[in-house]
């Protein structure tokens, strides 16, 4: 039951990396106009969340398998991709408020 568990686990923290590469995609081509710009600021901000749930999740899921000799390779990726994704938002954002 465990192991279908953690499996199960990692195709939902891998699913969640999927859906946050394509919203930062979309995100990254929506264009600033008018009202638009309040926008662009929400679907920030959902993907912050989404992203820190997520990469708090990945941790907990990660830390649950280790405890319970189950392979956490899948979790691990996911963690990590969540972060590197976090911080290359980050540097993107701040990049945005220093050229404005």
């Amino acid at each position: 039951m465990a192991v279908w568990v953690s499996r199960t686990l990692d195709v939902l923290l891998l699913g969640l990396c999927g859906l946050l590469v394509a919203l930062s995609y979309y995100t990254f081509t929506l264009y600033c106009e008018s009202f638009g710009c309040l926008g662009v600021g929400l679907l920030w901000m959902l993907w912050a969340v989404l992203a820190a749930v997520g990469w708090a999740a990945a941790l907990v899921v990660r830390a649950w398998q280790r405890r319970r000799g189950l392979g956490s390779r899948v979790s691990g990726l996911a963690s990590t991709a969540l972060l590197v994704m976090g911080v290359g938002h980050l540097l993107v954002w701040l990049g945005k408020m220093v050229l404005k």
